[in-house]
């Protein structure tokens, strides 16, 4: 009799396994709602989607991701944000001036994968007039509203140093691409060209001069030449940052004096202010090797380069005049009728720019 209670027990709790197999609960699930079928609600489903309405918030946390580098002959930095974060509301509404740590690029809206409306250059300032709440500042570039992210920009306006034995010379004048800059003349240290990108290499020239050098750029393409743009505008502050580290290399390797080593690193790496390059109007092409002179793209530029108006600018013939040593890479521009005569002169520019009472 024990054996068939025993029986009819097992063959019990088989069927009601056998009933709740298919109800999608855990054994233990099934048993608890047999025993308490009044305690049992349904199941809380967590949301896990992001969407706003009218009527429901439902949140979701994105991954933050790192900050991106693009890379030019300064880096040209910003962080990458999550397209969503898009908000413009403003922590505070005035004016303050910021200037750039580094080479930065400046957008369209406050979001990295807005239209690049340009670069802000290391040293260069900008005005700001908010800030929005992911930490991108509304800023006034070249006369309309652009967006910058904050840790690139500093209140700290940076210091330029003015050399007290050079002429200061306005860079605004009407034979601006006769301009002469070197360490006994100098550019006003807050002075900016309009830039403009050339051949979409993250490199620029004077808004003036980018036309000349793509179109240079493009003729040499049709011979199997790139005229890769390597160094152009530099800004003042960059200028400066290079020039002192050079003196600062020269004062250990050579143990000068920071004087001698200032002149010594003056025959390479211009002052600033003092350089073509804050002008805008040279670009370093390819590279700065010595070796450049045996390049095909050296060539090149020496027969065709003053068809578009620009000239070497720094040779070994003229190092006495110039003060700087011979770089085939820098090549600046003069317009093309000054390029054809001073080609044909075999005159630098110190000696043309004289000989034309300029």
């Amino acid at each position: 009799m024990y054996l068939n209670i025993k029986k009819i027990i097992a063959l019990f709790l088989a069927l009601i396994i056998i009933t709740f197999s298919f109800s999608g609960c855990s054994l233990a699930d099934k048993i608890y709602y047999i025993i308490f079928p009044d305690e049992v609600t349904e199941p809380v489903t967590e949301i896990t989607t992001e969407s706003t309405t009218e009527s429901t918030t439902q949140i979701t946390t994105e991954p933050t991701t790192h900050m991106t580098t693009e890379v030019t002959a300064i880096p040209t930095t910003e962080p990458t944000i999550p397209s969503t974060s898009h908000k413009e509301t403003a922590e505070y509404e005035e004016e303050i001036k910021l200037w750039a740590k580094q080479d930065v690029n400046v957008r369209e809206k406050p979001t990295t994968e807005s239209k690049k409306l340009g670069t802000l250059h290391e040293g260069n300032g900008v005005v700001a007039t908010a800030k929005t709440s992911n930490g991108w500042y509304k800023v006034i570039f070249e006369g309309g509203e652009a967006y910058i992210y904050y840790s690139y920009l500093t209140e700290k306006e940076p210091s330029r140093t003015v050399f007290a034995s050079a002429e200061i010379v306005d860079p605004d004048t009407d034979s601006w691409y006769l301009l002469i800059v070197n360490k006994n003349k100098q550019i006003p240290a807050d002075y900016v060209p309009k830039l403009v990108e050339v051949a979409s290499s993250g490199k620029y020239l004077d808004y003036r001069v980018a036309p000349h050098y793509n179109e240079m750029y493009a003729a040499a393409k049709k011979d199997g030449i790139t005229l890769t743009p390597y160094s152009g505008y530099r800004s003042y502050a960059r200028q400066q940052r290079n020039y002192n580290d050079l003196t600062e290399t020269y004062m250990s390797r050579y143990n000068l004096s920071r004087a001698d080593a200032a002149a010594k690193a003056a025959t390479v790496i211009l002052p600033p202010g003092t350089s073509e390059h804050n002008l805008g109007l040279a670009m370093d092409i390819c590279n700065t090797n010595s070796g450049f002179a045996n390049q095909k793209e050296y060539k090149w530029l020496s027969e065709h380069a003053h068809e578009y108006g620009f000239i070497l600018r720094y040779t070994a013939e003229k190092q006495s005049i110039t003060g700087i040593i011979p770089e085939p890479w820098h090549w600046r521009y003069v317009g093309v009728e000054h390029a054809k005569a001073i080609k044909d002169s075999g005159l630098c520019l110190e000696e043309y720019v004289d000989m034309l009472g300029l």
